[in-house]
This record gives structure tokens, C-alpha cells and sequence, in this order.
């Protein structure tokens, strides 16, 4: 065959093979591309990713990972995307059902993009720190500890940074536990100024917070009142946090007795509803404490801290801190209030209970026994005056005795009461 038939015939082959390869060098050279990875705070609402990118092929599907650190799980979601050849898709990560994010919050994320012709693409992890955009704040490291504050002196903020410090090895000696891991106090001057940081978990029942752990690691704290009180009460919960995690933990009012033992003094109105209480015997039983409703309301929250204090203080101070802090094992290892309390002290609930109610000169109260206490003024006077009213023999028009309408009249006022004290009466709530 002559040599230019060869020639030629080579070339035709290369030809074809060139044009066979065409399109997926075409595809090869021109894969999914990032244009931009960003993140919009839009505080205190939440935030929202944003993610730009060309394809060769038109979406699939674009899908955001992420993780809420410290303590939130991996979650995914499925982005909203605009555009054909370059595509933009959002994602807007909300504080509500159950996920909040605060000031201080870390979120580690990367995107999933895949097209329709099967081309994928994960970006690398990147980290976004949420942010209170309404303040410039500034810091103090002492250890593990980082202190965010954005008004008042150095020295103020050192002395709340000393007391934080001092919280966690005080409280941590007591529950036989070290916070190792980074902690965040966010110092705030007032609570309506810290209520946007904490929301949407931050509002009680005409109450007012003046501290709160959303996350395990991080203290949102108020300096309108006894500020480093309010400080060592809130770090306090992750030192007992951390000490009791296990199925069970411990009850609430246990976990609030322990940070009210930790502050210098118990707050002024605390102390004051539970000399009151005292005085009256008109203090809650530890049905009404395991209530979440007694340390959420204006008419109980005093008296609930201030009580779940006193016990506290009374286990430490009457058994020794050794046996608190097996007790508070025996919570992390998973138990019931009852057997933890009959493994460490020999006594069932009623039996502190009542060994509590001696020491502040109480008389014991039986296991059938639940009174329900009337903590307002308003409350008692109302069921004072309704039980007063003098009764008619005669009976109303559908037949129901007077006496069972004066019953539901009391009832009525007792609630209205309760209602109206609520309302107009602002109690503090740590």
C-alpha cells in the first residue's frame, strides 16, 4: 500500500477518535466550580448560607451538612437553588424547634452539590462563629475561660472572669468533675438587652431571666442584678452539667439548688419567699419542686430557688461533701430521686424532705400528704374572702346549692387571683 494511503488512513482514524472523545474531554475540562461560600448573620433570627457555583449540567440536587457545636447532631438539608448555568443556592438555619443559636455558637458545614448528569462535588468544611451584631465585644482569657463583654470597665470584667474561674474549680471539687473544655461567658448589662440572645427558649411566665445555658459550654448573664452571683450560678450549671450526664440526670430543682448553693448569698427575694414560706409552713413539697412549673412562674419561682437552695446546703452542711458527691455519681450512673437518695443517705425523698423541713423547724409531713401552697398575698386573700361569705339555705334555678356555687366562686376568684399576680407581679428567674 503507498505510503500516502497509510498517511491518510492514520489521520481519518485519529479524526474519528478525536471526535469520539470530544465530549467527555468537554465535560472533563469544565466541572462543577465554586464561586463563592458565604454565610449572612441574621441575627437574632439565625443565619444563612449561601453557596454560588457553575455545572455542566443543570441541578440535581444541593444539599447543606452541618453541625451546631457542642451540643448540637449532624443534621442535612435540602438547599433552595436560582440560576442555569450559574446556580445560587440558600439555606437559612432558624433559631426555633428546638435549635437555638446564640451568640458564641459554632457551626461547622460543607454542601453537597450534584447535577444531572451525575457530575458531584463536596465542598471542604468550613466554620462559622454566630455573632450578637448589635455589639462590638471585647475579651478576657483566663484558662479555659473566655470572657465576651461589651460595656463597663476592665477591672469589672476581670472580677466576673475571676469569679467564673473560681466556679468551676469550686463546684467542680464539690461534684468530683473538671471542666476541661473550653468555656464562654457572654456579660450582658441588662436582661431586656440579653433577651434577643437567648431567644426563643428565654421567656417565662411573667418571669424574668436573668441568666441562662443554652449550650452546654456557654453562660448568657445579665449585670443588672448581683452580677457575679448571677455569674456563679450560671456556670455552676455546667460544672453539674458535665458532672451528671448520663440517662437520667439529675431533677431540676436539684440542678438549680446546686447553683444557687454556689453564689456568695442567695438573691434577696429568693431568701425572702422562703422565710416566708418557713414561717407560714407554707413551703413546696418535693412534688411541687419536681414540678416544672414552680421554678417558671412569678407566684412560686422565688420560693423554688430559694428552697432548692436550702436543701442543697442542708445535704452538704448535715452529710458532708463526700456524700454529695456520690450521690451525684449515682445520678450520672442512672437512677431514680429515691434510690440515689436511699444508696447515699438512707432515706426515700419524704425522708429528706422531712430531715430538711426539722432543720428549719418544720414538723413532718406523711407521704399522702400534697398541699398546694397559696404564694401570693392576692391569692390567699381571695380564698380567705370567698370562704367567708355567708351561705343562703335556698338553691339556685338549675337546682345547684348555694353552697356548692360558693365552692365554684372561690375556686374562680383563687384562680383570677393567681392569674392577676402573675401577671402584674415580675418576679426573677435565674
Amino acid at each position: 500500500m503507498p505510503k500516502f494511503v497509510l498517511t491518510s488512513l492514520a489521520a481519518l482514524v485519529a479524526i474519528v477518535a478525536s471526535a469520539a472523545a470530544s465530549p467527555a474531554t468537554t465535560r472533563a475540562q469544565q466541572p462543577i466550580a465554586v464561586i463563592s461560600d458565604q454565610t449572612q448573620n441574621q441575627f437574632p433570627r439565625g443565619v444563612s448560607f449561601s453557596i454560588t457555583f457553575s455545572a455542566p449540567a443543570a441541578v440535581k440536587e444541593v444539599r447543606i451538612q452541618y453541625h451546631l457545636a457542642p451540643d448540637g447532631t449532624g443534621a442535612t438539608a435540602v438547599a433552595s437553588c436560582t440560576g442555569s448555568t450559574t446556580i445560587t443556592c440558600t439555606y437559612s438555619l432558624i433559631s426555633g424547634n428546638g435549635i437555638s443559636i446564640i451568640p458564641g455558637a459554632e457551626i461547622t458545614y460543607h454542601w453537597d452539590i450534584e447535577d444531572a448528569a451525575g457530575d458531584k462535588l463536596s465542598t471542604d468544611d468550613k466554620l462559622y462563629v454566630h455573632e450578637d451584631t448589635r455589639f462590638k465585644f471585647a475579651t478576657l482569657t483566663q484558662d479555659n475561660v473566655t470572657l465576651h463583654y461589651h460595656a463597663g470597665s476592665e477591672s469589672q470584667a476581670r472580677a466576673v472572669l475571676d469569679a467564673t474561674v473560681q466556679t468551676l474549680q469550686k463546684v467542680g471539687a464539690l461534684e468530683r468533675v473538671q471542666v476541661a473544655f473550653p468555656v464562654k461567658v457572654y456579660l450582658y448589662t441588662t436582661a431586656d438587652e440579653m433577651q434577643p440572645a437567648i431567644a426563643p427558649g428565654g421567656s417565662g411566665r411573667g418571669v424574668q431571666i436573668l441568666g441562662e445555658v443554652v449550650y452546654s459550654d456557654t453562660a448568657m448573664v445579665s449585670s443588672d442584678v448581683s452580677t457575679l452571683d448571677i455569674v456563679r450560678h450560671e456556670v455552676a450549671h455546667i460544672v453539674t452539667r458535665e458532672a451528671t450526664k448520663g440517662p437520667f440526670g439529675i431533677a431540676p430543682w436539684m440542678n438549680e439548688g446546686i447553683s444557687v448553693y454556689s453564689q456568695s448569698h442567695p438573691l434577696e427575694n429568693h431568701a425572702d419567699a422562703l422565710q416566708s414560706g418557713i414561717d407560714r409552713d407554707r413551703v413546696l413539697s418535693f412534688k411541687e419542686l419536681n414540678s416544672s412549673a414552680s421554678g417558671s412562674i412569678a407566684s412560686t419561682v422565688g420560693l423554688y430557688y430559694g428552697q432548692a437552695g436550702s436543701i442543697i446546703k442542708f445535704l452538704v452542711d448535715t452529710y458532708g461533701a463526700d456524700k454529695f458527691a456520690d450521690m451525684i455519681k449515682v445520678f450520672k450512673d442512672g437512677t431514680t430521686p429515691d434510690k440515689a437518695f436511699q444508696t447515699v443517705y438512707g432515706l426515700d425523698q419524704l425522708g429528706i424532705e422531712n430531715a430538711w423541713r426539722a432543720s428549719v423547724g418544720l414538723a413532718a409531713r406523711t407521704a399522702s400528704a400534697s398541699p398546694t401552697p397559696q404564694s401570693t398575698q392576692e391569692a390567699r386573700a381571695a380564698s380567705t374572702s370567698a370562704a367567708n361569705t355567708p351561705a343562703s339555705s335556698s338553691s339556685s334555678d338549675s337546682g345547684t346549692p348555694v353552697a356548692t356555687i360558693a365552692i365554684i366562686v372561690a375556686l374562680a376568684a383563687l384562680l383570677l387571683a393567681a392569674v392577676v399576680g402573675a401577671a402584674t407581679v415580675v418576679m426573677r428567674r435565674l
